[in-house]
């Protein structure tokens, strides 16, 4: 059964059918500097603040995440201090990881989902790009099968990845096995940079959903929607 749960965000509700439908499997894509993780954040804001226990593996350091969220208003230290956001790093600090060595990774990550799952209700991935970088592809097949295995459990699963860092036939596969998958870009509006949401899929929706919306990241307020009839001018 599928519910909706707000992103703590009223704007961005609003452009996305009232919330998140959950459970859910949700690809974010696009280029660096496209708001992909600010976006993510958003969304585990509104389920943290929902009651939902949340895991994030990520590229970054805990300390680093934590930081760098909190600069964009998202503090999430007294749910990490009480667990019911855990943070994976991805890599320990100093360490070097050879080519075959990072193609473990994604078989790892996809073990420790199958064995903890029940554990969160929501799982996001910042970055699935590094996971995938050296996997093939019948590692990152298994992975989305995976993935839907834990969908159809309760377990909804948030990824962010960078454009071509997946084959296109393989990511064509992928993203039509997702329930969600939006398509991020970044566009300049009266001499300054917002980022660009492109809403290909989004099922489960209780309202209308935007084809597009655009948006800003303020560190006083978080994320902004900004009026499309500005980010088309």
């Amino acid at each position: 059964m599928i519910e909706i749960v707000s992103t703590g965000n009223e704007e961005v509700d609003r452009q996305i059918g009232g919330g998140l439908p959950l459970p859910l499997l949700m690809i974010l894509e696009g280029d660096n500097g496209t708001g992909k993780s600010a976006l993510s954040a958003q969304f585990v804001w509104g389920m943290l603040k929902k009651g939902m226990k949340v895991l994030l593996i990520t590229d970054n350091s805990v300390k680093n995440y934590i930081e760098k969220m909190k600069i964009i208003t998202y503090d999430f230290t007294k749910f990490f201090l009480s667990n019911q956001f855990k943070i994976i790093p991805m890599y320990a600090f100093g360490a070097s990881w050879s080519k075959e060595q990072s193609k473990l990774l994604l078989p790892i990550v996809s073990r420790y989902l199958g064995a903890n799952s029940q554990e969160y209700d929501v799982v996001l991935i910042d970055s699935l790009s590094l996971l995938c970088m050296y996997a093939n592809t019948d590692t990152i097949l298994n992975f989305f099968t995976k993935c839907k295995h834990l969908v159809s459990n309760g377990t909804s699963i948030i990824m962010t990845l960078h454009e071509s860092i997946i084959p296109q036939d393989i990511s064509l596969q992928i993203k039509s096995t997702c329930d969600c998958y939006v398509k991020l870009h970044v566009a300049r509006v009266a001499g300054r940079e917002v980022k660009v949401s492109d809403v290909i899929k989004y099922a489960g929706a209780s309202s209308q959903v935007s084809n597009q919306f655009s948006f800003d990241v303020d560190t006083l307020f978080g994320i902004k929607i900004v009026p499309l009839s500005m980010a088309n001018g």
